[in-house]
C-alpha cells in the first residue's frame, strides 16, 4: 500500500505540473507561438481573467459562468490592444516585446490604483480525498480536466474549423490570405482575442488557489515563455505538448529527489540545453523527421 502511495503521489504531481505549465502557457502558445508576437503582458490578461473571476464570484455568479466571463473579459481586453496598438508591430520583435512590456505596467499599475494591493479571494471548490498519508485536492484533479480540454479545444479550432484555417494561412502567409479574400486584419485581431481568452480563462482558473493582486501575472509569465519557446512554432499545440511533458517530468524527479526549488532550477536547466541542440524548438524537430520519414517512405515506393 505505501509503494502504491507513493507512486500515486508521483503521478500526481507530474499531472499537477503538467497542468501549471498548461494553463500558463496556453494563451502565449498562440500570441507568441503562432502570431510571433513578444507578448510581455500575457501575465497581466492572466490577472484581468483572475479580477473577472474573483468579482463575479462575489458578486453571486457560479463559478463556470464566471470562469466563461473571465474568459470573455480577457478577450475583448486582447482584442483592444490589438486593434489599438499590436497591429502596428508585428514582426517586429524586439519593438512588441517592449510595447507589450509597456502595456503591462499600464495594467498593473492601472489595478492597482483602481482596485488597491489586494482583493478578495475565491475560496478552492470541492473537498479533498487521501490515498495512503497524502492527501490531494480534487480541484486539482478539475484544473488538469480543464487544461486538457483547453489543449484539445485548441487542437479543434486551429484544424477543424474554417476560422482555424484561415487563422494558420494569415499566419504564415498573410499576402497568399489576402489575395484569397480572407480579412487578415479581422482575423489577426480574433486571433490575438482568443489567446488573450486562453489566458483569462487560466487567470479565472488560478484565482481558485492563489492570492489575487495587480502584480498576479508575474508568477506566470516566466514559465510560460520558457514553455513555449522550448516547444518551438512549427506546430504550437505539438510543440506545446512536447515541452510540457518535458519540463514537468524534469521537475517533478527533482522535487522528489531533492526539492521544489532545485525543481525550478532543472526545469530552466533543461530548458536551456534543448534550445542548445533544437533552437527552434522541439516541434521543428517533430516536424523536420516527419518530413523525413514521409520523404524517404515516397523514395521505398517509388
Amino acid at each position: 500500500m505505501e509503494i502504491f502511495s507513493d507512486i500515486f503521489n508521483f503521478v500526481f504531481q507530474y499531472l499537477d505540473n503538467i497542468t501549471f505549465l498548461i494553463l500558463s502557457a496556453s494563451g502565449l502558445m498562440i500570441i507568441f507561438g503562432m502570431m510571433g508576437v513578444i507578448n510581455m503582458a500575457h501575465g497581466e490578461l492572466m490577472m484581468v481573467g483572475a479580477y473577472i473571476m474573483v468579482n463575479a464570484y462575489h458578486a453571486g455568479i457560479p463559478e463556470p459562468i464566471a470562469l466563461i466571463l473571465a474568459a470573455l473579459g480577457a478577450g475583448v481586453v486582447g482584442v483592444i490592444m490589438e486593434r489599438l496598438i499590436i497591429r502596428h508591430f508585428y514582426k517586429q520583435l524586439l519593438s512588441s516585446l517592449v510595447v507589450t512590456w509597456g502595456i503591462s505596467l499600464i495594467l498593473s499599475q492601472g489595478f492597482l490604483q483602481v482596485f488597491g494591493p489586494s482583493v478578495l479571494n475565491v475560496p478552492t471548490p470541492f473537498e479533498s480525498f487521501q490515498v495512503g498519508e497524502y492527501s490531494y485536492a480534487y480541484f486539482r484533479v478539475v484544473m488538469f480536466i480543464v487544461a486538457i480540454a483547453m489543449v484539445v479545444g485548441t487542437w479543434l479550432l486551429l484544424t477543424r474549423t474554417s476560422f482555424g484555417i484561415r487563422a494558420q494561412a494569415t499566419m504564415e502567409k498573410p499576402e497568399m490570405a489576402e489575395s484569397l479574400g480572407i480579412d487578415t486584419s479581422k482575423v489577426y485581431a480574433l486571433t490575438f482575442g482568443f489567446g488573450s481568452a486562453l489566458a483569462g480563462l487560466a487567470g479565472g482558473v488560478f484565482a481558485m488557489t492563489a492570492t489575487i493582486s495587480p502584480f498576479f501575472g508575474a508568477n506566470y509569465t516566466p514559465m510560460a515563455f520558457i514553455t513555449v519557446v522550448v516547444g518551438g512554432a512549427a506546430n504550437v499545440v505539438t510543440g506545446l505538448l512536447s515541452s510540457v511533458f518535458t519540463l514537468a517530468g524534469i521537475q517533478t524527479v527533482t522535487n522528489n529527489l531533492f526539492n521544489v526549488y532545485l525543481g525550478y532550477v532543472a526545469l530552466i536547466a533543461t530548458a536551456l540545453v534543448i534550445l542548445v541542440f533544437l533552437p527552434t524548438g522541439i516541434s521543428d524537430y517533430l516536424e523536420r523527421r516527419k518530413l523525413m520519414v514521409m520523404t524517404r517512405g515516397n523514395d521505398d515506393v517509388e
